[in-house]
């Protein structure tokens, strides 16, 4: 199709927005849903990104086989696509287990381990940061090594990675629309019945686009406002 025939298509189109109004309380679900599984995967995620963290910070001999586990599940969960880890734990986990899940225990799963994993290395990174005198410091008042990493290091790495954790919910936020393919009926999910059913992807697609823009711009906002708050400055 050459660029007159294309626009000369696109100029007879007829736009029609009502087969989406009537849809807006099933998109008002689907958004709900949408931020249900948002927030319960970084209550997940939170205190697993945290214990990956420390379970590969940790030097100990004994726990090197753990050390082991950690360092291959964040490698894995980083570098594999977001997809394929949903299709995985829809499809192939409960083959391999012997239960089965529905739509939103398996995203719920699938985004909970990949929003984990770089929640570990964003934690990590922020510890690694934190100047190993002020450990040695508190150890030399008469605290434990333990102490020194829950009073004086813990608290200062997690003050820095609040930018970034900000900015990973975001991306989980706009993430989530992939779970519609597995027929979660979550916003993008009851989005694209609509179209079906009207063939009005266009316009589903243009209030879709509207609604996760008036959502996550102004989370935006405060990501940069944390940014300029918590950066670094040695």
């Amino acid at each position: 199709m050459d660029g007159l025939s294309f626009g000369a298509l696109i100029a007879a189109y007829e736009f029609d927005f009502s087969p989406v109004w009537e849809g807006i309380p099933a998109l008002l679900r689907g958004l709900w849903v949408t931020i249900a599984l948002t927030v319960l995967v970084m209550l997940l995620s939170l205190p697993l990104g945290l214990a990956v963290a420390f379970t590969r910070l940790t030097r100990s001999r004994r726990f090197a086989p753990l050390r082991w586990i950690a360092y291959v599940y964040t490698e894995l969960f980083r570098t594999t696509p977001l997809l394929v880890q949903i299709f995985f734990a829809f499809f192939a986990l409960p083959v391999l287990i012997g239960v089965s899940f529905d739509s939103f225990t398996a995203a719920l799963v699938a985004f909970t381990l990949n929003v984990g994993a770089f929640l570990a290395e964003i934690f990590r990174g922020s510890i690694n940061t934190i100047d190993r005198g002020q450990r040695e410091a508190a150890i030399s008042t008469g605290m434990s090594e333990r102490q020194s990493m829950r009073r004086v290091v813990l608290p200062q790495a997690l003050r820095r990675s609040i930018p970034l954790v900000a900015a990973i919910w975001v991306s989980l936020f706009k993430d989530t629309s992939l779970v519609s393919l597995v027929g979660l009926k979550d916003l993008a999910g009851e989005g694209a019945t609509i179209y079906r059913e009207t063939f009005r992807q266009i316009e589903v697609m243009a209030v879709l686009a509207i609604m996760y823009f008036a959502l996550t711009y102004p989370q935006a906002i405060i990501i940069n406002r944390l940014f300029e708050k918590y950066r670094v400055r040695e």
